[in-house]
């Protein structure tokens, strides 16, 4: 059926409903014919009633009054006018059918008759009363005579009281009683019908439309059960209603989706690291085809098996407790694991160190991993931390020799240089410096990297730590003719000495290099409460502050010169020499003991270096 769902709606509620208005319209009119016979059956038992009254008072008039007015006469000769009561009585009567009969003839033309026949009853009695009451005398032969006529009269009358009520029964309470008969039974069978066929047809049309809708619904539902189970879909539905948009939009969805899922499959297939899901026993569900490069086993060999089975033995109590943090969204979402490589024969052939990237799944109740080999990595950390290795050894002893050399020469031990050989004497030692802590900071930041560099705490005089830092830096301030102020301070911190006076160190002589010449620096500490802290006691920091009067930085760089090699390239950094490794050193070694590290400046108005490190309190622990 072309139509809209609304519009199918419309007919299953419009049809059934024009029906009933038009049984209604018939019915009201039933009702309306019923009203108007009763109306007609009320009218005639009120003609009943007046033809019985009729009937009474003609019976008085005939058997009490008129012999009560002869016996009068014949006694007193007259008689009074008690008559009048039921003559009235008659005449409202006849008045009362006459109003009744309007629309019926025969029967208004007998009641006519019978009133002029009354009113020559009444006119009679008169003309006798009038007489016997003038003459004061009894009554005479003649007016005797009249009464006498009287009753032969009011017997007339009577007839035509029979007469009336004849035609009564014959034109009025019968008909009348069968008409209305007739008019119940047939309100009764059409409402009947009415109801019958209104059930049926609304039934039908229900049924009709409720399978067309659900049969379409049912479709709908079973593309997408198949959808999700991988299955084709249904032939489309035809139409033009709600449902058929539906199914057109759904199947554009299942076209994206199927193009989608086949284009993740291609990623995840041809992957190069393994991609796997573990459902909640910890067995693998899932794994890609670099399953079998990492551990030896096709993927439909991996599904099934154990996780820990995978994983070397010293690590697999690691493990463990990892995928139990993810579990409950606590710990890193990545972890360097060994894990176990087959042969052929499911023996264990090699140890693979590799690196787990995990997520958990409420919904699905799955852990899904990403697993890269870092054999390559290990290689080639290996091979950078030999070629360090060999540099530091390589350049630094015939370094230390020439740095020895350069120093005899400059002492005088080879003989008098002139004015050309000192200055290049000077310039060849500054040099040989540079290198030399050139190669230290490479050193340091690997062994930073890898792990080795050991922290040797111990409560430090912090206005100690500066006063050593000032003293290695005081020739070279006076040189750039630049003022260090280090500000008095009694706090104690908790570091390394060698390593921290480092980091200041570091942070002066970079305020040095750029401060122009009349500058000022200045070196501060400040106690301040430990925001970042997550025990319930109130940890205490130490920030220490290098403000300098340079050129500044430019708000984009604030960040990024704390990383390698980085620094400021306009015209008011150029030509001032470093390696771009000092802050970074820097950065490392606060990090290192749980401190932070950043800068604030405003472009010519000079740069801030703050950094924080732990205070030293009774309660530390070294």
């Amino acid at each position: 059926m072309q139509l809209s769902l609304a519009a199918k709606g419309l007919i299953l509620v419009s049809l059934p409903l024009c029906f009933e208005l038009g049984i209604v319209a018939v019915l009201i009119n039933l009702q309306q014919q019923a009203e108007i016979e009763a109306a007609l059956s009320m009218r005639s038992r009120k003609v009943a009633s007046s033809i019985s009254h009729l009937s009474s008072e003609f019976l008085d008039l005939g058997q009490n009054t008129l012999p009560e007015i002869r016996k009068q006469l014949a006694v007193k000769g007259k008689f009074d006018k008690t008559y009048k009561g039921t003559i009235e009585k008659l005449h409202a009567d006849y008045a009362e059918l006459e109003k009744l009969s309007r629309d019926k003839p025969e029967f208004h033309t007998q009641v006519e008759q019978a009133q002029t026949m009354l009113m020559q009853v009444e006119s009679t009695l008169d003309r006798v009363f009038a007489c016997v009451d003038k003459g004061k005398a009894a009554a005479t032969d003649d007016e005797l005579a009249v009464l006498i006529k009287l009753p032969v009269l009011v017997r007339d009358l009577s007839k035509r009281t029979q007469q009336l009520e004849s035609i009564y029964r014959r034109d009025w309470a019968d008909n009348n009683s069968g008409k209305q008969i007739e008019l119940r039974e047939e309100t009764l069978r059409i409402a009947a019908i009415a109801a019958a066929i209104n059930v049926i047809l609304s039934s039908a049309l229900a049924v009709f439309l409720v399978k067309d809708v659900t049969g379409r619904l049912r479709t709908l539902s079973d593309n997408a059960f198949r959808l999700a189970a991988g299955m084709p879909l249904r032939a489309p539905l035809q139409g033009k209603d709600e449902i058929y948009q539906a199914d057109r939009i759904f199947r554009q969805m299942a076209r994206v989706l199927t193009e989608l899922s086949q284009k993740e499959r291609a990623v995840v297939d041809n992957a190069l690291d393994t991609i796997c899901s573990i459902d909640d026993d910890g067995h693998f569900s899932t794994a890609n085809p670099a399953s079998f490069k990492l551990f030896g086993l096709e993927p439909d060999e991996l599904v099934g098996s154990r996780l820990v089975d995978v994983i070397a033995e010293n690590d697999k109590e690691e493990l463990l407790s990892w995928t139990t943090g993810l579990r409950n969204g606590s710990g890193d979402s990545e972890r360097e694991f060994m894990v176990r490589r087959r042969d052929h024969q499911l023996r264990v052939k090699d140890l693979v160190p590799t690196l787990w990237s995990g997520h958990w799944s409420d919904s699905e109740r799955s852990l899904f991993f990403v697993v890269h080999d870092m054999t390559d990595r290990k290689e080639l950390e290996r091979a950078k931390q030999e070629l360090v290795a060999m540099l530091t050894h390589d350049l630094r002893s015939p370094l230390g020799t020439i740095l020895a050399v350069l120093e005899m020469a400059d002492v005088g031990m080879f003989g008098p240089l002139n004015e050309r050989g000192v200055r290049l004497m000077k310039s060849a030692e500054r040099s040989g410096t540079r290198m030399a802590s050139l190669i230290n900071d490479l050193l340091d930041i690997e062994k930073i990297k890898s792990g080795t560099m050991i922290l040797d705490k111990e409560k430090l005089p912090l206005q100690e730590v500066f006063d050593n830092v000032s003293l290695n830096v005081v020739d070279w301030a006076a040189e750039s003719h630049v003022h260090v102020e280090c500000q008095p301070t009694n706090l104690l911190v908790m570091a390394d000495r060698e390593k921290f006076s480092r980091v200041i160190f570091n942070l002066i002589s970079n305020a040095i290099k750029f401060s122009p010449a009349g500058g000022r620096i200045v070196v501060s500490a400040s106690s301040q409460l430990d925001q970042s802290s997550k025990s319930n006691t109130d940890a205490s920091v130490v920030e220490i502050s290098i403000t300098d009067q340079g050129p500044g930085i430019p708000a984009d760089m604030l960040v990024t010169i704390f990383e390698r090699f980085q620094q400021v390239s306009d015209s008011a950094h150029q030509n001032k020499g470093g390696s771009g490794l000092g802050l970074t050193i820097c950065k490392e070694i606060i990090n290192l003991h749980g401190g932070k590290i950043w800068a604030t400046s405003e472009p010519g108005n000079g740069s801030v270096f703050h950094f924080t490190i732990e205070q030293f309190s009774p309660g530390t622990v070294k």
